[in-house]
Order: C-alpha cells, then structure tokens, then sequence
C-alpha cells in the first residue's frame, strides 16, 4: 500500500460549502473550476457531493462486493446536464476498478484528470479506461492550472 503522508491537505470554504481536500492538485482544480463558473462556462459545482455518491457493484457471481464510487468534482451545466470530474495525481488499480464499474452501471459522463502524464502500470490503466469514458486530460498542471497559478494561495 502506497504511503501518502507527503500529501498536504487543505481545508477551504469554496462556492459556498467546506472542502476538505486531499491534495494541492484537487484545491487547485477546484479554484480553476470555480473561475469557470465565475465566467458562466458552468452553472454550479459541488466537491464530493454527498447526493452524487454512486452504488457500485464490483465482481461477478458470488464474489460481488458493493462499494461506493465518490467522484470528486460535480459539475452542473446550463440546463441542469451533470457530468463527473475525477482528479488523480496518483492512479492505483482499486481506483480503476471503481471508475470502470461506475461507467458500466451509470451514465453519467466522467472526465478523468491528471496534473501529470502517468507512466508505466498507471498509464496502461487510464489508457484502458480511456476509451469507456468521456474524455482525459492528461496534463492539466501544464495545460490549464499553469495560467492560472497566480490566483492560487497555496
């Protein structure tokens, strides 16, 4: 099991609600994602919404086990269309085997993102999981939070 104890957590009033993030990544995509809806690309966004928890069924036969997938980022558009965002700096297979079985039981569409490309085994996971989900942005700490670094605090 991977130690995460290099990871800092931040705690910040956003759009109204506490978060409680797990890393810089996850705040920094948050404050991008609250300048979209500043900028009205979107209507509203919630962090681990509690109503967007999703019942999950991994396994077959006698060997279902039940969990539950918690997508980051909730992003509601003009009309009220949901989609998922889903920040990864780190991609492990328990983690791909959730999101594999939310996109196969659920319709919600989900972006998956990373702040850097991920190499070897994690590579070859997003690259599966890739063509059954609606879009990956592989680099978004150079594509999209760079530009906007000076408006993060942290």
């Amino acid at each position: 099991m991977a130690d995460f104890g290099h990871v800092k957590r931040y705690t910040k009033i956003m759009n109204g609600q506490e978060c409680n993030f797990r890393s810089t990544f996850e705040y920094h995509w948050a404050e991008y994602t609250q300048l979209r809806m500043d900028n009205g690309e979107i209507e509203n966004w919630w962090y681990e919404d509690p109503d967007s928890f999703c019942d999950i069924e991994i396994g077959e036969g006698f060997h279902v086990r039940k969990k539950v997938y918690r997508p980051d980022f909730t992003i509601q558009y003009a009309g009220g269309h949901i989609e998922f965002e889903e920040t990864k700096g780190y991609f492990p297979s328990k983690d791909y085997t959730k999101m594999r079985a939310y996109v196969d039981q659920y319709d919600t569409p989900l972006t998956l993102i990373f702040n850097k490309p991920p190499y070897g085994a994690q590579r070859r996971r997003a690259d599966r999981l890739a063509k059954h989900i609606d879009k990956v942005i592989w680099e978004a700490g150079k594509d999209i939070l760079k530009d906007i670094s000076h408006l993060f605090d942290v």
